[in-house]
């Protein structure tokens, strides 16, 4: 199953500094609540006559995120939306032939007054993962009474956002210990056999 790698937008990630607030968070986090709040759908007839290859995107964002301190609740919004068009590679319009959008709300109990950032992180990382399996299995089912004989959405993954112990955010990934060795063995200079007897 194909799966979809988000890129963090810019501050919206890498606000988080320290892991133990996150992981804080995460421990005391409760879910309350999922619901669908808004829907929309839209068909287009044209091209349904005959059987194509579609091509399928989706998105899948924080709206907004914030705690209620005073009823302990953690709010989130996320929106998602997913389209399907023409494969063809033809049809330089690549017509749209359905689309849907949604908007979730997503509910956690939540104990004392959480850091920003790890709010922030939090609803990146667990509760737009929360949202998502609903709408995926929505849009299959509209895609289902629309007729369509289309393939599921694929899943979304999440870069690593909390550094390992030891590791800074921006540090490169370590090369294997295998590899590196090969590569020493390749640059290690090769001696010349001595022409003195």
């Amino acid at each position: 199953m194909n799966a979809v790698a988000d890129k963090p937008k810019g501050a919206a990630v890498a606000s988080v500094t320290d892991p133990r607030k996150y992981n804080a968070l995460v421990a005391a986090a409760q879910l309350r609540d999922i619901r669908l709040v808004e829907s929309g759908f839209a068909l287009t007839p044209d091209g349904l006559e005959k059987r194509h290859e579609f091509k399928l995107s989706q998105t899948c964002e924080i709206e907004k995120a914030h705690v209620d301190v005073g009823r302990g609740l953690l709010v989130v919004f996320v929106a998602a939306t997913a389209s399907a068009a023409f494969a063809n590679a033809e049809m330089q319009a690549a017509m749209e032939v359905m689309s849907a959008k949604c908007r979730y709300l997503i509910v956690y109990h939540v104990s004392g007054d959480p850091a920003p950032e790890a709010v922030d992180a939090f609803a990146r990382r667990v509760a737009r993962f929360a949202a998502y399996p609903y709408f995926r299995a929505h849009f299959a089912e509209l895609a289902s009474q629309a007729g369509l004989m289309l393939p599921p959405l694929p899943v979304i993954k999440e870069r690593r956002l909390i550094p390992e112990v030891g590791q800074s955010p921006a540090a490169p990934a370590t090369t294997p210990v295998g590899k590196s060795r090969r590569a020493a063995k390749l640059k290690r200079p090769v001696a010349k056999p001595s022409s003195k007897k």
